[in-house]
């Protein structure tokens, strides 16, 4: 470690990265804008609500009291616990929308870099060829996606590099390369995306498979393999009891069902501004790799390997792959995997290897310096190709949202399909969105669209489809509101005030789960499954659909407490959680000065 500290061509390589990273985030700096996607106003209300807990220091794991119309709708709990925490004190230190997102971007194309590059070095690649693959890969669109339309994909395809290596570690087969890093990568994973965990997890299968048939010690191989598994478990113990507790308990909304996978495959087109579109820059890469891999009688195991997987992801993430025949056999595939284009940041980043190696067997092979200059001059077009297109998606996306004569953001934001239920009302302008998101109210912009956000709501129908619910969302939470003045307690509970002319069934824009305490006026109530019509059962709260909390309200004044009182093993799991974590990065810092000094 210490030598690659000191190595100058390290440094430059960095340098180069930088630029490469500050080209891009320039385009919407110097427009002074936030960068409004399809996901934005979903993905900035949980981490608006981490933020005011930080603010306020009224934490609750579990309900939203300030994010979603401070429904009290579980999220963040399971969804990236520990990643929107982290981005919640990022938009608390910021207190600013347009340097959130500017710094989170850095943040992600720097780290995308920075593992690629060392990914690439790991393997000998040439510094130059390291450094130019490393831009390619932070520039392409499962990484940058993240600034033109708040994907969460995209911080797990920052992580692929650094899951790559482990797979080089596994493909070894010896006991002494499996390290408590194959734990870490797979818990962050966990904690940023599960479906990106899941994925990358796919990925390293073949090279455990590998290493199983190579290893001479396979019983200690396996036994480093079960322990890393097992401290995944104390890591991640947090979501995986959280996630036990409510999906256990409740039946929820799952998120919305593709009519068909097949269409969210990738497409061989030049354009990249759709995310499944491969663009120019990898079209190229995989046909040359492809022919490399054919016709030349030299190619080393590893790149046949690394290139063979590589293959097989992207033929699963492409609209040629016979999904829609998936889709029918197993109907989940269409509600949390939704576009198989999601496969294709493992197929870009292990392909890409494939590529920079034969490049680089050419380079050493070739005794003429001018054949050696063009293979370099070839990379390099490459790479600022990539950098040019990356910038022009970003581009593409601001015009969108801010310099067309359209109704507040709209192409490429809310289509015309996501009406009734995810729309902007009538008096709110472009510009008014622009200027709030400009603004100190951090909660001003998000108030500024409608949208129905049922993932993970209770679900008390025999529905399976959330938009039968959306219209239950808009009339009980969005238009519901006005009424009712809410307050978060220290505790992390929500109360809920209002006047009443009379005694009768209300409807509180707050949801309840199956572990939530409701106490009205002093008193706890108690579920009732079935909804009496008469108003003199004062004991009891019944639930709409979507878990809208009914209680039987008092002439004049009303306060009803709503807390979720998640079970004692929960709490526990959280704890050792957050001990594992504790002594995980402990460890690491003291290996790391270990190596610093003893070198």
């Amino acid at each position: 470690m210490k030598k690659a500290l000191q190595n100058q061509k390290n440094w430059w390589a960095i340098g180069v990265i930088l630029i490469a990273v500050f080209s891009l985030l320039s385009v919407q700096t110097l427009s002074g804008n936030v960068i409004v996607g399809y996901d934005t106003f979903f993905h900035f209300n949980r981490i608006y609500d981490t933020a005011m807990q930080f603010k306020l220091g009224r934490f609750s794991y579990f309900m939203s009291n300030f994010g979603y119309c401070q429904s009290g709708q579980i999220v963040n709990a399971v969804y990236g616990p520990y990643m929107v925490y982290g981005l919640g004190l990022l938009l608390f230190l910021t207190h600013s929308w347009v340097w959130f997102q500017i710094i989170s971007g850095f943040i992600l194309l720097f780290v995308a870099g920075i593992g690629a590059y060392a990914l690439f070095r790991r393997l000998k690649i040439n510094y130059w060829l390291a450094t130019f693959g490393a831009i390619i890969f932070l520039s392409q669109n499962f990484i940058t996606y993240w600034m033109t339309s708040s994907a969460f994909l995209d911080w797990g395809s920052m992580m692929l590099p650094f899951a790559v290596m482990l797979g080089l570690d596994l493909l070894t087969g010896s006991a002494k390369r499996i390290h408590v890093s194959l734990a870490l990568v797979v818990a962050i994973l966990i904690e940023m995306h599960i479906l990106s965990a899941v994925i990358t997890v796919l990925m390293l299968i073949p090279f455990f498979l590998v290493g199983v048939v190579r290893s001479n010690e396979k019983n200690k191989y396996l036994i480093k393999i079960g322990e890393n598994i097992g401290l995944t478990c104390f890591l991640c113990a947090n979501y995986f009891a959280a996630f036990f507790n409510v999906f256990g308990q409740n039946n929820l909304i799952a998120p919305f069902r593709v009519q068909s996978l097949q269409t969210g495959g990738m497409q061989l087109i030049n354009n990249t501004l759709l995310q499944n579109g491969v663009g120019i820059v990898f079209i190229i890469i995989i046909i040359a790799q492809v022919i490399f891999i054919l016709f030349n009688l030299k190619r080393s195991n590893l790149n046949m390997m690394i290139t063979t997987v590589g293959l097989a992801f992207f033929a699963i993430s492409s609209e040629y792959f016979p999904w829609d025949y998936w889709g029918k056999v197993f109907p989940c595939f269409r509600d949390f995997l939704q576009f198989p284009s999601r496969f294709y940041a493992v197929a870009a980043i292990l392909l890409l290897t494939g590529f920079l190696l034969s490049i680089n067997q050419f380079v050493q092979q070739v005794q003429f310096k001018s054949v050696k200059t063009a293979y370099f001059v070839f990379v390099s077009l490459l790479t600022f190709v990539s950098v040019f297109i990356g910038m022009m998606n970003i581009q593409k996306q601001l015009s969108n949202n801010w310099n067309l004569d359209n109704i507040a953001p709209q192409s490429g934001v809310y289509a015309q399909h996501l009406r009734p239920y995810g729309y902007y009302p009538k008096q709110v302008s472009n510009e008014g969105i622009r200027k709030d998101f400009q603004g100190a109210k951090l909660d001003a912009p998000l108030r500024d669209s409608i949208r129905a956000n049922t993932d993970y709501l209770p679900n008390h129908t025999k529905l399976r489809q959330p938009h039968d619910l959306q219209s239950d969302y808009q009339k009980q939470i969005t238009y519901n509101e006005d009424e009712f003045k809410k307050q978060v307690q220290p505790n992390g509970s929500m109360e809920v005030s209002w006047e009443s002319k009379q005694r009768t069934m209300t409807m509180i824009p707050v949801v309840a789960y199956h572990d939530t305490q409701i106490n009205l006026n002093g008193h706890q109530l108690k579920y009732a499954h079935r909804l009496v019509e008469k108003n003199d059962d004062l004991n009891h709260y019944h639930l709409s659909k979507i878990g809208g909390i009914m209680v039987p309200s008092r002439a004049g004044s009303n306060k009803l407490n709503v807390k979720y009182e998640a079970p004692f093993y929960v709490k526990l799991a959280l704890i050792v959680s957050l001990m594992s974590w504790s002594i995980c990065i402990l460890y690491l810092i003291y290996r790391g000065l270990k190596l610093i000094f003893n070198n």
